[in-house]
């Protein structure tokens, strides 16, 4: 006997009876329809971010690509003291970013002083030198008091640029000094040999003129020496002859410090190297001072808004994306450095 008009089978349960169909397609057209409104949202993000960045390309364009100021302590519009951060080894993109700030600095009559917070382990012999004689012939010259800001540590070219400021303050760890000068390069001799079976060929007119040369086996006593004379003593005497005028020291004293070593703040401070020891309020508060102020506008520079930086293309990326011969060429080369490598 069954019951009504469906039959006792225990088969025929509840979830083979068609009205569940309906509830099936409805939850399907729900996903379909969160995945298409996630298109749509990500779509209008990234139109929103072009339409962003080329309204920024355009008013960058119009003010002359300056750098934005951020308000770090409140003051007069027309009494500022700005701070120009040295963050990271020292290459010809840092060096170029903190030559355009220099230079909005010292154009802006409203800048009464400026603070150099200094965060680097030095780099490129030349972008220090560069970036030490903006500061000189724009900023001190110009009568505007420099005050260097150390932060976790300030070495070798990051010192080097600090030789530049009235008045160098460190942190209690900071980690300064490294007066020294060094040069790396590397042979691909033994691996082209070896393990590619290439065997280089040079020819040359001029014996010294593929000193050094990548592709050579070895390093000969004569060719050190050269290098050490061509490029590393004149770098290195320019660095000990930068501090000791800075620094007011007798250069025997400095060429007693110039071994490369590192100092923390104290003993830093006892030979001469730095001036006080405090934080980046106290190197403001002596800016301040220097410039004759009661009180200023903190401001920092920023990057005007980077297209290509938010969507994460750096210049290093596109370095990398467009390696020639020449750039290849350019890594075997001797970098020559006021580095402290131990960062």
């Amino acid at each position: 006997m069954t019951d009504g008009p469906f039959p006792s089978d225990p088969s025929l349960s509840a979830d083979r009876i068609g009205p569940e169909k309906p509830a099936r397609r409805s939850s399907v057209l729900q996903v379909l329809t969160a995945v298409f409104l996630g298109l749509s949202i990500a779509a209008n993000v990234v139109l929103l971010v072009i339409v962003l960045g080329l309204a920024a390309a355009l008013i960058g364009g119009m003010e002359g690509d300056q750098y934005v100021e951020k308000v770090l302590e409140e003051g007069p519009a027309d009494v500022k003291i700005a701070i120009i951060r040295i963050d990271g080894v020292i290459d010809a993109d840092l060096a170029d970013a903190a030559t355009r700030q220099i230079r909005q600095a010292a154009d802006d009559p409203k800048v009464k002083a400026v603070v150099f917070r200094i965060n680097s382990p030095g780099g490129g012999i030349t972008e220090s030198d560069v970036l030490h004689h903006e500061i000189k012939t724009r900023l001190v010259a110009g009568g505007k008091p420099v005050v260097a800001a150390m932060d976790d540590m300030a070495t070798s070219g990051g010192y080097y640029i600090a030789c530049a400021a009235d008045t160098v303050v460190a942190q209690e760890t900071t980690i300064t000094g490294s007066i020294g000068i060094i040069a790396q390069f590397f042979f691909l001799n033994t691996l082209m040999t070896n393990k590619l079976g290439i065997t280089p060929v040079t020819l040359k007119i001029g014996e010294q003129k593929d000193w050094p040369n990548l592709f050579a086996a070895e390093m000969t006593p004569e060719q050190s020496e050269y290098l050490m004379n061509v490029l590393l003593k004149p770098g290195y005497e320019r660095f000990v002859d930068v501090v000791a005028l800075a620094r007011k020291m007798d250069r025997q004293d400095v060429l007693r410090l110039a071994t490369g070593r590192v100092f923390m703040a104290k003993e830093a401070k006892q030979n001469g190297l730095v001036d006080d020891i405090g934080y980046l309020d106290r190197a403001i508060e002596i800016a301040r001072t220097r410039a004759g102020l009661t009180e200023a506008r903190v401001v920092e520079y920023a990057k005007p808004f980077d297209l290509a930086a938010l969507l994460g293309v750096s210049s290093d990326t596109k370095a990398l994306l467009s390696l020639n011969a020449e750039k290849l060429a350019a890594l075997a080369s001797p970098k020559v450095m006021y580095l402290w490598t131990g960062f």
